[in-house]
């Protein structure tokens, strides 16, 4: 038989396992909150509640290999939202992602991208060809990770939508990329999330060129790295997933 004390400390050792790591309950659009997917209800409730966040399995925990079907929109990616549901964003606005937390020392990028969907976002997985765009990443600045800079922002982030680009349904793709264990190979830690959009006013481009998965190999240069090398080799990061898209405007 297993101890009072020793469920005590199982339960508090999966308590801090889930709260080391971060996951999106609430986006801003303007001036409107709009919920996203909360790991620790959402997935509990019956009937499952109609998010424009995809959900994630309760850990919230990572993706380790980036030729994981899970790599496109989190842990559980296969699974599809019960109905219809977007959030509506003028091209050229922004999307404020709100992370329930997210802990120092995870360095690593903040990684954005777009992908049109061929209908309904809601009944697209974005997970097979090519439909997917970088629009904007930070890396490395001020002897400071993206990730350690959105952590002290009140695990903020915020997503700008190009001006440019034609309107109609995108998923987001909002990752924070964790190095800290990148420098052994299959050791990094991915943390995508996926956002349904529909993109109003713009314009005529229709970029594309990224599959998730697919653009992302555990050798590239970005993912196997070791963000413990100092300065100058931190300055010198390249991401994975190229670069952004040229000709978007913001």
């Amino acid at each position: 038989m297993v101890s009072a004390s020793a469920l005590t400390i199982i339960a508090s050792t999966l308590v801090s396992q889930v709260v080391a790591h971060g996951y999106v309950p609430q986006i801003k659009i303007g001036s409107q909150y709009i919920p996203g997917w909360n790991v620790n209800t959402d997935g509990y409730t019956t009937p499952q509640p109609i998010r424009v966040v995809r959900a994630t399995k309760p850990d919230s925990g990572f993706i380790s290999d980036p030729s994981s079907g899970d790599i496109t929109c989190s842990i559980g990616n296969s699974k599809l939202p019960p109905g219809p549901i977007t959030a509506t964003v003028a091209a050229g606005q922004t999307v404020t992602m709100l992370w329930n937390s997210w802990p120092i020392g995870h360095f690593g990028p903040v990684l954005n991208y777009l992908a049109k969907c061929p209908g309904e976002c809601s009944s697209w997985k974005g997970d097979s060809g090519t439909p997917w765009f970088k629009i904007q990443q930070d890396v490395y600045a001020n002897s400071e990770w993206a990730s350690d800079t959105l952590a002290k922002n009140n695990a903020t982030y915020v997503v700008k939508i190009p001006k440019n680009i034609a309107p109609g349904n995108y998923l987001l793709r909002h990752e924070n990329l964790a190095l800290h264990g990148g420098a052994n190979l299959g050791g990094a830690q991915f943390y995508p999330v996926c956002v349904q959009l529909t993109i109003t006013g713009g314009g005529s481009l229709n970029p594309s060129g990224l599959g998730f998965p697919g653009a992302y190999k555990a050798t590239d240069p970005g993912i196997h790295f070791n963000p413990y090398q100092g300065e100058a080799a931190n300055k010198a990061y390249i991401p994975p997933g190229g670069a952004v898209y040229p000709g978007l405007q913001f």
